[in-house]
């Protein structure tokens, strides 16, 4: 397509430690073969070889392959346009997805990171039904709920070093018969 542009630009041998080399470093032959599939059907779009950043976008790109807004629009109404998404979507939950509403922040989160997953086992060309391990997440605690737990633990050090149950029926008991209190049930 691009003839005496491309030679007198990157000359007629592949140079290892060039650009392009180490851009499209991870790119398989066939994403390859992908890329340059979409550069002539797009030629009109590239008067120029494109750069080596933009070609390795055109090797990756998979067709049909929503956005994760769309793809999170798909999931919660159940309507999946590539098996990408539903995939996402079962592995996080078709049922949760469906009842969930949209400002869900904590399912978003579980439905993006599954999504990301699959699309990159897509771009890669890799079988998509593959499980997903579950991440781990990070709790999120407020200032307050933190002093709240810190505060609940000085008092269960507190209790333990005087000696006090932490069962309350022997709590009271103790308290009972230290202040010299009988209750006897009389029937």
């Amino acid at each position: 397509m691009y003839g005496h542009r491309w030679t007198s630009s990157f000359g007629e041998k592949a140079d290892q430690d060039s650009v392009w080399a180490t851009v499209l470093h991870d790119v398989s032959g066939r994403q390859i073969a992908n890329g340059l599939t979409l550069l002539v059907e797009k030629g009109d779009e590239f008067d120029w070889p494109p750069p080596a950043n933009v070609f390795r976008q055109l090797c990756l790109y998979v067709p049909g392959l929503p956005t994760e807004e769309e793809a999170w629009d798909q999931a919660l109404r159940g309507e999946y346009k590539h098996d990408a998404v539903r995939v996402a979507a079962k592995q996080t939950g078709t049922y949760d997805l469906r009842t969930a509403r949209p400002d869900n922040n904590t399912l978003r989160k579980t439905f993006a990171r599954n999504y990301s997953i699959v699309r990159a086992r897509a771009v890669m060309g890799k079988p998509l039904e593959d499980t997903i391990p579950l991440g781990i997440e990070h709790e999120h605690k407020s200032p307050m709920q933190v002093q709240f737990a810190h505060s609940h633990q000085q008092a269960r050090d507190l209790m333990q070093a005087q000696g006090i149950p932490n069962d309350p029926k022997q709590a009271r008991a103790m308290l009972l018969a230290k202040m010299g209190i009988r209750r006897d049930n009389h029937a």
